[in-house]
């Protein structure tokens, strides 16, 4: 669990631009995530899987912290 609770922070400092050991690529801007985003992308982290979304919410976490995997929801009506 505390892997996952330390994963949370770095993400955190991460998308906010605070992470002194991995500034944020150029032209990204600093965003705040929701806490639960926070918990699924420091779970998908932690267990080295891909994040499956439908939206561009992790996006910017694409390949840094795990791969991505961008959905079309309109696949599934």
């Amino acid at each position: 669990m505390q892997r996952v609770i330390n994963a949370y922070a770095e993400i955190d400092a991460y998308s906010q631009g605070r992470l002194a050991t991995q500034p944020l690529p150029t032209g990204l801007t600093a965003r705040n995530m929701g806490k639960n985003d926070l918990w699924i992308a420091a779970t998908t982290h932690v267990t080295g899987g891909t994040l499956l979304t439908t939206d561009q919410d992790f996006a910017h976490l694409a390949e840094v912290y795990f791969p991505l995997d961008l959905l079309d929801a309109w696949q599934f009506r």
